[in-house]
């Protein structure tokens, strides 16, 4: 199975999986008070629409393209060639995930279920919107106010870093012990991934967005390494439909097949 097919369920994660506030704060000190800092890193932004030119190296392949999402509802990736040329797209729904091969005229629709490692990395519509909005998760909770019972304190170092790990699924989140995530890492049987970010920016006064983001995966017999580097960001409301409509010359196929139209 080629990069992308491991990628895909990742793309959403390696964009912009985490932030930080400026509105709390908490004292960084040996002793973690880690209800508080559950609560600061688990609350929503006070934004409902964020997007972002990107750019992006793939394996020394560059593209560039946006970022546009709107809470509770849309999450989409476009990718171009040369800045002037959508080549692909790929849409996130609360139901469903919409990806499209441009160059083709080809779309597919499947479920979560459908991705590659979805069981494994446990991401549905809701994790993966969790992450790219800033806020830390647990695969399959609905009351936040419940995280406690599944995340706890591991290590906090002398720089104050705390490193948190959710039990259930093994995800370890690095946060800075005041209300960023530094860094995600997840391993398991055959894959490991670690995705890093830094350059913060501010696209509005009290919430802070990482401009730089590296991601490194391991699979069997495979080693991706991509970098995203984001720019332009706003979080003012504009008119985008939360799906693209798809043109009648796009035709229906399998996820499988429209990554080999692509090449990936």
């Amino acid at each position: 199975m080629r990069a992308l097919r491991y990628i895909l369920p990742l793309l959403l994660v390696l964009l912009v999986l985490a932030g930080c506030r400026s509105t709390r704060t908490l004292k960084k000190e040996k002793q973690v008070d880690s209800e508080q800092l559950l609560s600061v890193l688990m609350e929503e932004p006070a934004v409902q629409e964020f997007t972002s030119s990107l750019s992006m190296s793939f394996n020394g392949t560059k593209l560039s393209g946006q970022l546009r999402m709107r809470r509770g509802r849309s999450i989409q990736i476009s990718a171009s060639m040369l800045g002037l040329v959508e080549v692909a797209r790929i849409e996130l729904l609360p139901d469903m995930v919409v990806v499209m091969d441009r160059v083709h005229n080809l779309y597919s629709v499947c479920h979560y279920a459908d991705l590659p490692y979805r069981n494994q990395l446990e991401l549905d519509f809701a994790e993966v919107e969790a992450l790219l909005w800033n806020r830390l998760f647990v695969p399959g909770l609905e009351r936040k106010k419940d995280a406690g019972r599944y995340v706890s304190v591991i290590n906090t170092d002398e720089n104050g870093i705390v490193t948190l790990r959710e039990k259930n699924s093994g995800y370890m989140f690095e946060t800075d012990g005041v209300n960023c995530l530094n860094a995600v890492l997840k391993k398991g049987d055959g894959y490991s991934f670690r995705i890093d970010y830094s350059d913060f920016g501010q696209p509005s006064k009290d919430w802070n967005y990482p401009m730089g983001i590296n991601i490194m995966v391991e699979t069997s017999g495979s080693d991706v390494t991509a970098g995203v580097r984001l720019s332009s960001l706003s979080v003012d409301s504009r008119n985008w439909p939360d799906r693209t409509q798809v043109s009648r010359r796009m035709k229906q196929v399998t996820l499988d097949e429209l990554l080999d139209n692509l090449g990936l």
